[in-house]
């Protein structure tokens, strides 16, 4: 099989998955909000906001890393993977057993110091199962994590369903998170011993390897980790736990939305390392199949989302969180940018400037942090959504510059352009017809779109195939 036909299959798993995936995700935030309410909500997303700070530092760069290093020429890749692991493991062990005490310090209600306490395993296992991805994505065998995912979120749902059917409360909901986390963990570890042997391991030269390759890209997650996840941080501090709530409904949208920029640039990314060095006209070939696979399906997205945010907020959370819609409004625009600024940093990675987004990743976050503590205390979430959308832009734009300077890359816009035309007329009709379910108007809104794309030429049936133009 050509490594096109790889990656085309590959991706069409992780669609099909993240579709089954996102369907359960947000049944089971439906389940949530309606059970829990805006302040219970709050609760909820102030434990999960909480402990992903410690969860992003946790990672270090280590995907990144792990998927660079197993794509080396000669590189014993079980020995590397195994020193990863075990980095991984005893790092996890450490910064989430600190999250479960620091909580119990810091001015939050007992039930969410409570709560923080039985998820933090959740988040040690989703920093075991980050690791684990990379294999996969070495060996283009991501449907394997795409039902590891849909795995999870199905003993999720279930978990949700039953404490909620059953009026438990929110602590054991948070122990349903868990056993989420636990099964897609449980499934990669035995799918991956399919490639590897797998065992502590401790060598000296790997982990400084590993400490030189990943610790710029540590730098950038943990100062992405105050740009990107503050805002709620702050907004839980400083506000009432049911505008926690609210936000949170909104916000938890974006989080399943965003996972699947990073899975399919994450299969993409031993490819980009592989011809970034190899060849580089395809290498730029590749970026630009890229940019417009990802315009075909962003720049439609968020316009429908913009003209149907309160019905799918309704939809999703109950008409207690029909003004989560508006906030979503706002957000959609940084889902956006988050996934053109994920591809160019992928990319930025795979060349190896990493080093050059520092200064940047150093002034968006302190920007957006001192934003976050004027501006969310006096106007709440709105603060936080439409910081959020400046936040992500401060890193984007300098990202595409640094490619185009070192890199020599200029993308072209017709796919671009095109997509977005599709895209503004789909909005018309969508807004024109309103008044319809919103099940009709996806369809309607899918069906306009593609049909203008496609009267306009600006979607290939073989872009997906043709992201690389070597077989094997």
């Amino acid at each position: 099989m050509s490594l096109a036909l790889k990656v085309a299959k590959n991706t069409f798993y992780q669609i099909i998955g993240k579709v089954v995936g996102t369907v359960f995700g947000l049944i089971t935030v439906g389940l949530m909000t309606r059970y829990l309410g805006q302040t219970g909500f709050g609760y909820y997303t102030s434990i999960i906001t909480f402990l992903q700070f410690f969860g992003v530092i946790i990672d270090f760069g280590l995907q990144m890393t792990t998927s660079q290093m197993l794509a080396r020429p000669g590189a014993d890749e079980n020995k590397i993977f195994n020193n990863i692991l075990t980095l991984r493991f005893f790092s996890a062990l450490i910064f989430m057993g600190a999250s479960v005490v620091l909580v119990w310090f810091l001015p939050y209600p007992e039930i969410i110091k409570a709560g923080v306490t039985i998820t933090g395993l959740s988040f040690f296992f989703i920093a075991l199962q980050s690791v684990f991805v990379s294999i996969f994505q070495k060996n283009l065998d991501m449907a394997v994590v795409a039902w590891g995912d849909v795995w999870g979120r199905a003993v999720l749902l279930l978990g949700v369903w039953f404490f909620v059917s059953t009026s438990r409360g929110l602590l054991l909901i948070m122990t349903a998170v868990v056993l989420g986390s636990f099964a897609n963990f449980i499934y990669l570890y035995i799918k991956s011993s399919k490639y590897f042997k797998l065992r502590f391991s401790f060598d000296k030269k790997i982990w400084k390897d590993i400490w030189t390759m990943s610790w710029p890209l540590a730098i950038t997650i943990s100062l992405s980790l105050i740009y990107f996840r503050a805002d709620t941080l702050v907004l839980s501090f400083v506000r009432p736990q049911a505008e926690v709530g609210i936000y949170g409904a909104a916000y938890k949208v974006i989080e399943i939305l965003t996972q699947f920029p990073y899975l399919f640039l994450g299969l993409l990314l031993p490819i980009f390392a592989k011809f970034v060095i190899t060849n580089n006209d395809v290498f730029k070939k590749i970026l630009q199949k890229t940019f417009d696979f990802l315009a075909i399906i962003t720049i439609p997205m968020v316009l429908a989302s913009v003209v149907l945010g309160n019905k799918i907020m309704l939809l999703i959370a109950g008409k207690e969180f029909l003004i989560s819609g508006d906030i979503l409004k706002i957000l959609i625009l940084a889902v956006g940018v988050i996934y053109f600024g994920s591809f160019f940093g992928y990319a930025i990675v795979a060349s190896g400037l990493q080093k050059k987004m520092i200064k940047f990743y150093i002034f968006d976050a302190v920007f957006s942090l001192i934003m976050y503590l004027i501006f969310i205390p006096l106007y709440s979430f709105w603060a936080a959504a439409i910081l959020t959308v400046i936040s992500e832009l401060l890193i984007t734009i300098p990202a595409y510059f640094i490619l185009k300077k070192h890199l020599d890359i200029s993308f072209k816009m017709n796919v671009f352009l095109k997509s977005l035309l599709a895209a503004l007329l789909m909005a018309a009709v969508l807004w024109l017809l309103l008044p319809l379910n919103i099940f009709a108007l996806i369809i309607i809104g899918l069906i306009v779109y593609f049909v203008f794309l496609f009267m306009m030429r600006g979607v290939d049936k073989s872009l997906l195939k043709e992201l690389i133009i070597f077989k094997n």
